[in-house]
């Protein structure tokens, strides 16, 4: 993914790095994103939207998502996903916050390769989508690095008072099936928080910059009797 990357970079700066024979895509750019006051913008390639999208899926606990196809659907949430973390945590950079240690990333990358039944099976996942575990590693410390972010804005918004509370219960105590206000409380809690969230991530992408490039292709990375090159397995 690295030299797809530094080769999706290069068009972007403007050099032209060495012609692929003719008919030959070497790789796709789908997005390019810019938080407020960022440096360089983060060039968004179909290898690496394919590769973070299947971390992250993994890191949640699908772990289907290590070997099968990736459909259209998951593609568009996982860049979707992927172009919001890049936004908050650009947004945390500028802020100089909630910084991830090494320690707290070799840590998330430990729990990451623990969901696979054996250390074999886990490199076989990073031979499989053409990953090193330092890319692993930095896309989970980005994401928790969002994700603290988020969570560091949005907890005021739970904080509902007795008023707000009792308010809140009038009008969904049917539909929550019960008055218990601890309940209500939780549910409520969830629900302003989970908008709060939403708000906060439209904000930011309004003051950021975010250009996708064309439709997104389904995947076709799947096990194969016999391994292409990495480049060559994808056009």
């Amino acid at each position: 993914m690295l030299r797809a990357l530094a080769a999706a970079v290069a068009l972007a700066a403007g050099t032209a790095p060495p012609a692929p024979p003719a008919g030959q895509e070497v790789e796709r750019v789908v997005a390019v994103v810019r938080g407020r006051a960022a440096g360089a913008p983060h060039v968004v390639t179909l290898t690496r939207l394919e590769g973070e999208t299947r971390v992250a899926l993994v890191a949640r606990g699908a772990l289907l998502a290590a070997e099968g196809p990736l459909d259209v659907a998951a593609l568009r949430a996982g860049l979707q996903a992927l172009v919001d973390e890049l936004l908050l945590g650009d947004e945390a950079a500028r802020l100089q916050v909630l910084e991830v240690d090494a320690a707290e990333q070799q840590a998330e990358l430990a729990r990451f390769a623990a969901r696979f039944a054996s250390p074999a099976a886990y490199r076989e996942f990073l031979r499989r989508c053409d990953l090193v575990e330092e890319e692993v590693g930095a896309a989970l410390a980005r994401s928790l690095r969002a994700r603290r972010y988020l969570e560091s804005r949005v907890a005021r918004a739970g904080q509902l008072s007795d008023a707000e509370l009792t308010a809140w219960l009038d009008q969904h105590a049917t539909a929550l099936g019960t008055r218990d206000r601890e309940v209500a409380r939780a549910q409520a809690t969830r629900e302003r928080m989970a908008e709060e969230a939403r708000a906060l991530v439209r904000e930011v992408r309004a003051r950021g910059e975010v250009r996708l490039l064309g439709e997104l292709p389904g995947s076709v990375l799947a096990p194969a009797p016999t391994p292409l090159p990495a480049r060559q397995a994808r056009r």
